[in-house]
């Protein structure tokens, strides 16, 4: 009777791990026979029709006034719908008053904010500049081994957009031209001023008083005899508000004299004398 031949330990531990290493070879050839290497070639002009980003600027304002050296840059990159999706790979400005304005300063792609400090005074501009980047693939691979190479080439397309706004930290320079510190002999005083800036209100107050708007020279009507003051105010376009030297002055009105009295007396000796005249004539007849 032959003997079978038995299975040792060391024979049992090959099936075991051939069986799994060829299941692991079989799984792994039906999901993907090679591995995938991408590699980008170059960079070649957007397709046509490919929109660019959109950038809206929200701070600071086009054509605006700030009166402070510190303003906010606030804005919100988008991308409009492409056949191809593309990504905001980046995001700069540049300034008007950096030593360098021909410099990039990025902006974090995720950030939408930031503080912009200590800007000199006088017009600025502020220019914000986004680039999105898309992929086109080609139809070129190589297989080497198990890699599978696929070589794709990318694009950018970019935009821009421009804000100009004024810095403007000094109150407007108020002069009282036609007002003198003296004593007026008049109720109804001119106020004429001039701003050396264009400004979006004027005012005035008289001994004190609550603010009474002026769009420009005036007359102060009707004042009181006695002591008054007046100082006026200007409110430029960036909110800066300013006053004018106050002016001290008084009011004296003149007295009138009566003149009736002084002509009644000859109006009355003229009647007298025609009838006279009359009464003399009759008796002669």
């Amino acid at each position: 009777m032959k003997k079978k031949p038995l299975l040792t330990a060391a024979f049992i531990s090959v099936l075991l791990l051939s069986a799994v290493a060829g299941t692991q070879l079989v799984n792994l050839g039906r999901a993907n026979p090679y591995l995938y290497n991408g590699v980008k070639e170059g960079e070649i002009s957007p397709p046509d029709g490919t929109k660019p980003p959109i950038i809206l600027i929200l701070s600071p304002k086009n054509n605006t006034a700030y009166a402070s050296n510190n303003v906010s840059l606030t804005l919100n990159v988008s991308m409009p719908e492409n056949d191809v999706p593309l990504h905001i790979s980046e995001i700069y400005y540049r300034a008007s008053w950096q030593h360098n304005a021909n410099g990039q300063l990025k902006i974090s792609v995720n950030q939408r904010s930031i503080n912009l400090t200590d800007i000199p005074e006088g017009p600025r501009w502020l220019e914000v500049y986004a680039i999105a980047t898309g992929f086109a693939y080609e139809t070129r691979h190589e297989v080497k081994g198990i890699y599978y190479t696929t070589y794709y080439v990318g694009y950018k397309i970019s935009s821009s957009s421009v804000v100009n706004f004024t810095i403007d930290t000094t109150p407007p320079n108020i002069s009282v031209l036609t007002m003198e510190n003296k004593t007026y002999d008049t109720s109804d005083v001119p106020l004429s001023f001039t701003v050396n800036e264009p400004v979006s209100q004027t005012s005035y107050s008289l001994d004190g008083q609550d603010n009474v708007t002026a769009a420009g020279d005036t007359i102060l009507v009707g004042l009181a005899e006695g002591k008054h003051n007046v100082t006026v105010f200007a409110t430029n376009n960036a909110g800066n508000t300013g006053a004018s030297e106050t002016i001290y002055f008084s009011v004296k009105e003149p007295k009138s004299f009566p003149t009736t009295m002084v002509v009644a007396p000859f109006a009355s000796v003229t009647v007298v004398g025609v009838v006279l005249v009359v009464y003399l004539k009759k008796r002669k007849r």
